[in-house]
């Protein structure tokens, strides 16, 4: 089982001169974790999200990054593929670009966002927003793995165009699609993409259906390009220490912060007071009863959290309960976020030294 570290960038809001720290400190939470066997960090992209993600340019960070690494891989999770966010030739070249310098460690997450204020704000029909990623991966993919590349769809027209740097990875980098929405590891399994389970409760659980369900279809997937990317990730907020009451009380409440400042932007901002009919399970799921759970009482949901295990906190034997349900569930990779709510720097830091000192080598 491989282990990853993911990132939102969360930034104070009240706290200006915060951000370029943790834009610093980013980049050597990175180096650290190439130093401590971690296999993998994942980069989000989202837009106008103050507070809750300032990630709007991961290829910058990665590109920090890259020389100062050996082995680490750098995962978009999500690049937004929508031709609206961005053009799929900017795509293709950033994502050829980062893998020339990176000598080929480059993986490609992709999505459409969930949250009103990027999808109005860059002018996206949420009602077509999945079709607009479809065609806009689609696009990148052949433009990376081709040349004289030309589209005709439905929101993506160019004529045939080769572009550069060509990726050191052929035909392109792994293909991957995040969520855990309605049918979503069913249609991630048929066009042959990786799945990235990036959910608060997307516990070993109850993720069981969903891998069963991408397996099932996977062996008839009909990939873009012609490469099947068989892979799964798990997903968890958490923190390891031996200081293990303050590490569970601060891992919990940071979770909790976090995913409230996250679900005001996915349930505020719809132009009808509600979400659109394909963002209905934002409005309906899990999203909507955290928010109102928080709002009422945040110190009992960060308790339930913990006692349920949704949050992975404590010494490395705790933590390590929480990877061994991921393990016997079958996912290829654990991605732990930590920087969750302002987590603190030197909380952070120490973490990965725990968990790639102590709990990667047992999963290898």
């Amino acid at each position: 089982m491989k282990f990853g570290l993911f990132y939102e960038m969360y930034v104070p809001p009240a706290d200006r001169a915060e951000e370029a720290r943790v834009v610093r400190q980013t980049v050597d939470q990175i180096v650290h974790a190439d130093r401590h066997n971690w296999d993998y960090v994942w980069l989000t992209e989202h837009h106008f999200l103050g507070g809750f993600s300032h990630m709007s340019a991961p290829e910058v960070v990665f590109g920090a990054a890259a020389y100062a690494t050996s082995h680490i891989r750098f995962g978009f999770g999500l690049a937004l593929t929508p031709p609206q966010y961005n053009h799929p030739v900017r795509i293709a070249e950033r994502v050829a670009m980062l893998d020339c310098l990176s000598g080929g460690r480059v993986d490609l997450g992709s999505g459409r966002s969930t949250t009103p204020e990027e999808l109005y704000g860059f002018g996206i029909d949420p009602e077509t927003s999945r079709a607009q990623w479809e065609e806009g991966l689609e696009a990148v993919a052949r433009l990376l793995a081709e040349e004289k590349v030309s589209f005709d769809g439905d929101y993506l027209k160019m004529p045939p165009r080769t572009t550069y740097p060509r990726p050191v990875q052929q035909p392109h980098p792994p293909l991957w699609v995040g969520g855990v929405g309605p049918g979503n590891a069913e249609r991630a399994a048929k066009r042959g993409l990786g799945m990235l389970f990036f959910a608060l409760k997307a516990d070993p659980p109850s993720l069981e259906a969903s891998i069963a369900a991408y397996k099932e279809n996977i062996t008839s997937a009909e990939p873009i390009c012609g490469v099947v990317n068989n892979q799964t990730a798990g997903f968890v907020n958490g923190l390891c220490s031996y200081d293990r009451a303050a590490v569970r009380t601060l891992a919990a409440e940071k979770t909790v912060e976090h995913t409230f400042a996250g679900n005001q932007y996915m349930l505020n901002g719809w132009p009808d007071g509600a979400p659109t009919k394909s963002y209905a399970h934002v409005g309906a799921g899990e999203t909507k009863m955290f928010f109102d759970a928080i709002s009422a009482d945040p110190k009992a949901v960060a308790d339930g959290l913990l006692e349920g295990g949704f949050v992975m906190a404590g010494t490395p034997e705790d933590c390590a309960k929480t990877l061994d349900a991921f393990h016997q569930v079958g996912v290829d990779q654990v991605i732990i976020h930590m920087q969750m709510g302002n987590v603190p720097h030197e909380r952070i830091m120490e973490s990965i030294e725990l968990i790639g000192k102590e709990l990667i080598p047992r999963y290898r």
